[in-house]
Parts: C-alpha cells; sequence; structure tokens
C-alpha cells in the first residue's frame, strides 16, 4: 500500500485497493497505536511500525476467528460527505 511521505497510508488511496473491513480496522489500530509505549528494560519506549501492525493483525484475526459477527471479510464503504 502507498505511504505519504510522513509514513502514514493515505486514506482515500485505501479505497482504491479494495480494503475488507478488517483491513479498515487494522490501519486505524495501528494508526492509534502509534502513541503507545513498551517497556524494555525499565525504559518507555514507542513501539515501531512493524510492532503497531503486528498487534493490529493480531487483534483483527482475533476478532475474525469464529463466525465474524462484526463482518471484517466484507469489503468496506467508502463514507465521503455527511451521512445525513
Amino acid at each position: 500500500m502507498p505511504t505519504s511521505p510522513s509514513g502514514l497510508t493515505l486514506v482515500l488511496d485505501m479505497f482504491l485497493y479494495h480494503m475488507t473491513r478488517g483491513d479498515l480496522l487494522k490501519y486505524r489500530l495501528a494508526f492509534a497505536l502509534s502513541r503507545a509505549a513498551k517497556v524494555v528494560r525499565g525504559l518507555r519506549q514507542g513501539l515501531t511500525e512493524d510492532e503497531r501492525y503486528a498487534v493490529a493483525d493480531h487483534v483483527v484475526a482475533q476478532l475474525k476467528d469464529g463466525d465474524d459477527p462484526w463482518r471484517l471479510s466484507d469489503e468496506a464503504q467508502p463514507k465521503i460527505g455527511p451521512t445525513t
């Protein structure tokens, strides 16, 4: 998936790749984890991008396990503009 110079995936480009709801959740989780920290030998460190996506992948896989009530395998529908 292409990324911007800042390392963040462009949201509009995501729908060009026919992302599933699970893919979108994984992206959002990884982004949310950008401020998460780990403690290594008493020092607080940020998670690397690979670590954030590994955690997000694991969470989505666990949610898909079973009968997938959240329909994470369905294609994500882009939401453009106000939804009123």
